[in-house]
């Protein structure tokens, strides 16, 4: 999680897709360095849970701070996505699936995004380099190892070109 958060762009709004408990979300609102949290989960339950408490803690997060919760699958965003996208903790397929919704929606207004696959990784670099509306959009600026419960994941680092 520390990896992902470093890469997170400060003063910009973090999208936490498959957000999972909120941990990068909490811990991004915590630091009171970045003006909008937006929890994304198809698991409506855990959203709901954050979302609650949020309203509870609201008095222990900076003021200038504004949390937002999604409770659906990320391909069903309907907001403009802004700052940095993080979608972690799903396979390369879920990965994919919410960039090209978002994108034929033309919703992925992203200065940053960081991905990292729970399996098939190289998919994810594969697909990048061969699908032209997202090479046209991003360049992958980064790749980091990062070692998670004994396993080497791939994070991938995408920024928007021209920013």
């Amino acid at each position: 999680m520390q990896a992902i958060y470093d890469e997170l762009i400060p003063g910009k709004a973090v999208w936490d897709f498959c957000c999972d408990h909120g941990y990068l979300g909490i811990h991004a609102l915590k630091s009171g360095q970045f003006p909008q949290i937006h929890f994304v989960d198809q698991a409506s339950h855990l959203v709901h849970r954050l979302e609650n408490l949020w309203r509870e803690k609201r008095h222990e997060s900076p003021e200038h701070v504004n949390a937002y919760f999604h409770p659906y699958s990320g391909e069903k965003v309907l907001n403009e996505i802004h700052g940095t996208a993080v979608i972690a903790g799903v396979g390369a397929h879920t990965i994919l699936q919410i960039v090209e919704e978002v994108m034929a929606k033309n919703l992925l207004k992203a200065d940053r995004l960081i991905l990292c696959a729970q399996r098939d990784e190289e998919l994810l670099v594969v697909t990048f380099a061969s699908n032209t509306s997202l090479c046209s959009a991003y360049n992958c600026t980064k790749e980091l190892s990062v070692l998670e419960r004994g396993r080497i994941r791939k994070l991938l680092i995408f920024d928007r070109k021209g920013t």
